[in-house]
């Protein structure tokens, strides 16, 4: 499968069209997807607001957007990745295209020099291509539910 890429990033910046689109896409085949998440996970990737910045790294085919991988410096450099795999989505035509996918994922590798995390389901079936490439889980995220009483004992 041919395809482009297009990188976005501090220095390139991104347009209101192009950003609207990353967006949409993003809301449209990410699962539980929020605009205003995906826009700040982007803004922050492309330095619109203060950060450590990222990159927004996109494939297409003619004008169709076939996958989007944004990534957020997290400024941990030492000891966590420097890296955040915010949001690796494609489009429901290319999820089950591995080469396509392994592409676009080895490129977004390239650009981090691979000092990166991500987060991904369990249930989500891109994990075994992630574990294929090289991913590993040495750790268990844990996070606390503000909206549930703390119990102490």
């Amino acid at each position: 499968m041919s395809f482009e890429t297009t990188l976005y990033d501090a220095f390139t910046g991104m347009n209101p069209a192009e950003k609207s689109a990353v967006i949409n896409f993003l809301c449209t085949y990410t699962a539980h997807a929020s605009k205003p998440g995906v826009r700040e996970a982007v803004e922050y990737a492309i330095k619109n607001k203060p950060s450590f910045g990222g990159f927004v790294l996109t494939a297409h085919t003619g004008r169709q957007l076939i996958a989007a991988v944004v990534v957020n410096r997290t400024g941990m450099e030492g000891y966590n990745p420097n890296n955040l795999f915010v949001y690796v989505t494609f489009h429901e035509d290319y999820c089950q295209d591995e080469p396509t996918m392994l592409q676009v994922l080895k490129k977004a590798i390239d650009l981090t020099d691979g000092d990166i995390a991500l987060h991904v389901e369990p249930s989500n079936p891109i994990l075994k291509l992630y574990k294929k490439m090289g991913f590993e889980a040495p750790y268990l995220e844990l996070r606390f539910n503000k909206q549930q009483p703390a119990a102490v004992a």
